[in-house]
């Protein structure tokens, strides 16, 4: 909720000082199939997180996906963070198309904030469970150096 409120508090703060520069969303086929990710309603009416077949083939493989960290606390280095194909200067919450996938991601040993992309490198898990975690989950993950 935290992080929430502070992402729609910096696009407040964007707005009235000014826009941030544009920047290309860091798509790749991997971040493609994670957009499949729909929701449909289970037995008891409740709506979870559904993968297509073609997504759930990526489940606990290993996978790069390059992105822009949005830490989840403050700090300089950060074990778990979430990555998004587009970087929080450039407010998921502000734009005009929908927000973009993130995933979760827990590295081995603690990277440096960047707000330059970044290549993460790790096991791709599906959470379809309907809990307050993240529904994508990159574990085991590292840095990579990006191509």
């Amino acid at each position: 909720m935290k992080l929430v409120f502070g992402l729609m508090l910096l696009c407040f703060t964007l707005h009235v000082k000014g826009q941030p520069p544009q920047h290309v969303a860091l798509m790749t086929n991997t971040w493609d199939l994670i957009d499949l990710k729909s929701y449909k309603p289970n037995a008891r009416g409740i709506y979870v997180a559904y993968f297509p077949p073609e997504l759930k083939a990526l489940n606990k493989k290993m996978v790069e996906l390059p992105g822009y960290m949005i830490p989840i606390k403050s700090g300089l280095t950060h074990a778990v963070f979430m990555l998004s194909v587009l970087p929080v200067l450039q407010c998921q919450f502000c734009g005009q198309a929908n927000i973009p996938s993130m995933v979760e991601v827990h590295v081995i040993k603690p990277v440096l904030y960047s707000e330059s992309p970044v290549m993460i490198k790790g096991t791709l898990v599906l959470n379809d469970v309907n809990d307050s975690q993240s529904e994508f989950i990159l574990t085991n993950a590292v840095l990579e150096d990006l191509k």
